[in-house]
């Protein structure tokens, strides 16, 4: 006995030595020895129910508390401090066990008796004395409400979920119009190859899936607009068919899910697929011909030839039927999201009653030539200024290649030059070749350097556009369109077509050609965005840019050529959209049967949460919830960036290795100084860390100048591969108070959007729990929030976008700060989501707390547009644009509280400042619909309004940026 007291000694030291150093799994396994060695001696499983509770095993810590108990209950006189120590932890590990999982509530209803027998001998008189004895009343009292709590938590735990997922994760602009982006500018990314920059090197290896994986390929682009890539990849899909064996041809289904926060967007991508589906049955050449000119102008070109037009229309009306009957009548190989088809017909129809004369859509269009706007670039590029990192690296690469593209120039010998393609005619000796060359040194230095980037030469359609600013349509439809044979003529045999020529098509353009009605959305019929409600998008880039990458596309099969151009002068956007389309149409025919795309309007984050939680009921119960791997674009730049993507993209991953999650940087690539900064400003985290805390792969980081991918790891994940408690509650703080007093945007285009309300905050708290942390980590840093101050040295972040990656280390003398000012909004939350929150709050809700879902309504009041609040932007007001996410809600008591004042000294309260008193106002993060010249939406609880109501409360709109005040009426409605 004596050897076994030793060793279960020496192995409860070892086990003591890495529970104070965190390495709690490694604490429960010696302390497990420990009691195996000595199974009489209470304090051996005392100490793995300790280990087991920091390792987040609830359930294993009350069962060794009982066994514990077991061998105390036999004493004369159980040690007081033991005993109040087990009972305190047992109270807690239920509560912890059951609100993780209610369904585990029979195992504890087994252990009852013994649960009781150590409960009611805490509160014999002998040890009910003192403040921790008071401490542990309350926490019995704690579990006494989980209990009562857990039928509820089974019956309403599912609506929590659902309706959390529904409340606003990010806060609103001023003027909720939409941005439409008709036209993309990045190379079309096939997902069966890879993600983006790096296309062809991460393939989707589907000839080694197993057959349920492969009856499930899914694919997902978020912010989908022009449809590129989702066709890109019906073409990537239909290549790896091929070549599969008839046992797995027989089992693959794809489904490709194309989502848009914009209808309009998404109706076109529709009318495009109802094109093609035209294409790929129609046999008639000419009628071919026509259908492929149709989508080409569609998708690019600013006008288009009227019997294209008449094709669009006679889509848009076909489709207004279909969408319009019960139950649609699209075909099969379509979906439209039920609640997608009235704003989809509510596009249509915009199109079908709107007509742009073909003169002003010409007139608006501002042809700008690439090589100027490649010298434009060249200067913004090669400018001056401080740089440091990614800016410093591509200027300096970009120099260089420059500067030997110029020693190639002047050390070419003069016979060569004469023979350079860009050489005038009237120049005829190498003296004048060498002039002609270094006067104008850099408009040739900028052409052969977007030649070696691009891959492309000049071409004869691009000096035709600049005169009449279309493209050719197809040569065998040339007959119905006078001079535009002759002008190709012209320019095969070395010569610009005339003057008279040039009017002749003009004047038939005018005619014969329609408006790209498509390229517009209701809001250029909108008075408040253009005067007198007739409005014209803004093309002015280079038109040609996607045609290059449609043909960079078509070619990616093709050997590489010693040459870097890859294209003829003779090229035309025809020859690159003609082989683009036909493959598309061929891999839709050639997967019918197996191929699925559906159409969603609505928010990235807002309809895959809906999906994780079941609560897209208008979607087939058959449509995946899980995806592949997913396309974002640009859609992380507004929707707070990598942080978001972890919380609420990366659940949405099938668990498969090669599923991943993948977006590029555009809205303000020239902001960052590195990607750990693009990291760091959007999460508060560096790459490398972000497994450790978010609970996922980055995969590829690069997300500046290349791509960012995360995927998805095994959740929870091992204890001993997250970050400590320590760690995490420092980051958690540094988070927090960034979004309560966050900094500030420069304006375009180095704007940078970080919009998450507490609703995401609170959302990445479930998060971390499914992550791995303990719930007990997650509810005590939860109740320092909720206490409504908390004692820190973190400092939150209120200067200018981006964070830079010193303020990680960055402390100030620890102090308190009030957190009360935002707790209101806190109550919105958890009270919708409380029977889903998986680890127990009862005991650290403020008393005045709603509890119940059914007491948050949504409240509207009207508001007075003021200005310069609500549409005046530029530099005299701090270039705020309506359309950054900045809006917060202030309530107050006028009594007691000035908005003027109370404003811009919002930090100073945050810092500690005693006035105004806590419950003399509160700040709300989230709205529910912010319309600045007509009403404000919102959630509150129905008593707190009735309380504010009788006490005469008020409320207003500010911008958390300038800090610039609207109007609102005090009066609301629910």
């Amino acid at each position: 006995m004596a050897s076994n007291s030793a060793t279960a000694a020496t192995f409860k030291q070892r086990g003591n030595e890495l529970f104070k150093s965190g390495q709690f799994v490694g604490a429960c396994e010696l302390y497990a020895k420990a009691e195996k060695a000595d199974p009489a001696d209470p304090v051996y499983p005392s100490n793995l129910s300790a280990a087991l509770y920091e390792a987040r095993d609830y359930a294993g810590c009350v069962a060794a508390v009982l066994r514990s108990w077991k061998l105390l209950s036999t004493q004369q006189e159980p040690k007081r401090d033991l005993v109040l120590r087990l009972s305190s932890r047992l109270a807690k590990a239920l509560c912890l066990a059951v609100r993780a999982d209610p369904g585990s509530r029979s195992v504890f209803e087994s252990r009852e008796a013994d649960i009781e027998g150590l409960r009611s001998f805490c509160f014999k008189s002998t040890y009910s004395v003192g403040a921790s004895s008071e401490e542990i009343s309350r926490i019995w009292e704690d579990w006494e409400t989980a209990k009562g709590e857990l039928a509820d938590s089974l019956r309403k735990g599912s609506a929590c979920s659902s309706a959390l997922s529904r409340l606003p994760l990010f806060m609103k602009p001023l003027d909720d119009a939409k941005e439409y982006y008709s036209i993309g500018h990045d190379p079309i990314i096939d997902l069966t190859a890879g993600w983006g920059e790096d296309s062809g090197k991460n393939p989707l290896n589907i000839d080694r899936l197993s057959s349920e994986k492969l009856s499930r390929i899914s694919f997902l682009y978020g912010g989908v607009g022009d449809g590129r890539h989702a066709l890109g990849t019906v073409a990537g899909l239909y290549q790896a068919y091929k070549k599969l064996p008839g046992s797995k041809k027989s089992v693959f289904r794809a489904h490709l899910t194309l989502l848009d926060i914009h209808p309009t967007a998404i109706t076109r991508d529709l009318c495009m697929l109802m094109l093609l589906h035209e294409l790929k049955n129609a046999t008639d050449p000419l009628a071919r011909a026509e259908i492929k000119a149709t989508l080409m102008y569609c998708f690019c070109g600013a006008v288009m030839p009227g019997y294209c037009y008449d094709r669009l229309m006679q889509v848009v009306d076909d489709l207004t039927t279909r969408l319009s009957s019960s139950p649609p009548s699209i075909p099969d190989f379509l979906h439209v999201e039920a609640n997608s088809i009235c704003p989809v017909l509510d596009a249509l129809d915009y199109w079908r009653r709107t007509q742009k004369p073909t003169r002003t859509m010409l007139e608006c269009h501002q042809y700008s030539d690439p090589h100027e706007q490649w010298a434009a670039r060249d200067m913004a590029i090669r400018g001056g200024g401080e740089r440091s990192g990614l800016q410093s690296e591509l200027r300096d690469r970009f120099t260089e290649q420059r500067s030997q593209i110029e020693t190639m120039f002047r050390t070419l010998p003069e016979n060569q030059l004469l023979q350079l393609p860009w050489m005038p005619p009237e120049i005829r000796t190498g003296r004048d070749a060498r002039k002609f060359v270094d006067s104008n040194m850099d408009m040739l230095v900028n052409m052969i350097q977007q030649m070696s980037t691009t891959g492309r030469v000049p071409t004869h359609e691009q000096a035709f556009y600049e005169g009449v600013k279309v493209f050719f349509p197809p040569p065998e439809l040339w007959g119905r369109h006078p001079g535009f044979k002759q002008a190709w003529e012209t320019f095969m045999g070395g010569e610009d077509i005339s003057r008279a020529t040039e009017r002749k098509i003009s004047a038939h353009i005018e005619k014969e050609w329609k408006t790209n009605i498509t390229l517009f959305d209701s809001s250029y019929s909108d008075p408040r965005y253009h005067p007198g409600g007739d409005g014209y998008p803004n093309m002015t880039g280079d038109v040609f840019e996607p045609v290059g990458i449609v043909d960079e596309f078509s070619r990616r099969g093709e050997p590489s050529k010693d040459s870097p151009v890859t294209n003829e002068v003779t090229s035309t956007a025809w020859n690159a959209f003609n082989v683009f389309l036909e493959e598309v149409a061929a891999a839709l025919k050639g997967l019918y049967g197996h191929l699925t795309l559906e159409f969603i309007t609505g928010g990235l984050s807002e309809e895959l949460a809906k999906m994780r939680y079941k609560g897209d009921i208008t979607r087939p119960a058959t449509f995946p919830r899980e995806y592949t791997r997913m396309w974002l674009s640009n859609v992380p730049d507004y929707t707070h960036g990598p942080m978001n993507m972890a919380i609420y993209v990366v659940p949405n991953l099938q668990d498969d290795p090669q599923a991943g999650a993948s977006c590029n940087c555009l809205l303000n690539t020239g902001s960052w100084v590195s990607d750990d900064q693009y990291f760091y400003t959007y999460s508060q985290l560096i790459s490398k860390d972000v497994p450790r805390f978010l609970g996922c792969r980055v995969i590829k980081s690069q997300a500046v100048m290349e791509a960012l991918v995360l995927g998805a790891l095994p959740l929870p994940r091992p204890l001993s591969e997250l970050a400590t408690r320590e760690e995490l509650t420092t980051w958690l703080t540094r988070v927090l108070f960034n979004m309560l007093i966050p900094g500030r945007s420069r304006p375009s285009p180095g704007n940078v959007r970080l919009p998450h309300t507490l609703v995401a905050f609170f959302g990445l708290l479930m998060h971390l729990h499914r992550v791995g942390f303990p719930a007990h980590w997650l509810s005590e840093f939860l109740a320092r929030v909720l206490s409504g101050s908390m004692v820190s040295d973190i400092a939150p972040y209120a200067d200018i976008w981006p964070i830079p990656l010193e303020d990680m280390h960055r402390r100030v003398s620890s102090r308190r700060v009030r957190v009360d000012p935002w707790l209101v909004e806190f109550e919105n939350i958890i009270a919708t989501a409380y029977y889903a929150i998986p680890f127990p709050i009862a005991g650290i809700l403020p008393a005045e707390f709603s509890r119940d879902l059914e007491d948050i309504h949504v409240w509207e009041v009207k508001v007075v547009a003021t200005y310069p609040f609500s549409a005046v932007w530029g530099p005299m007001m701090d270039n705020a644009s309506p359309y950054e996410p900045v809006t917060r809600l202030l309530f107050y008591k006028p009594s007691e509280v000035s908005p003027g004042r109370l404003i811009p000294g919002i930090r100073d309260v945050f810092e500690g400042r005693p006035s105004p008193a806590p419950g003399a106002f509160f700040v709300l993060t989230a709205q529910e619909l912010v319309q600045f010249e007509k009403r404000i939406r919102f959630r509150l609880s129905h008593r707190r309004v009735e309380r504010m109501r009788a006490e005469k409360w008020s409320m207003l709109a500010y911008r958390q940026d300038s800090g610039q005040q609207g109007k609102c009426y005090p009066r609301c409605s629910s």
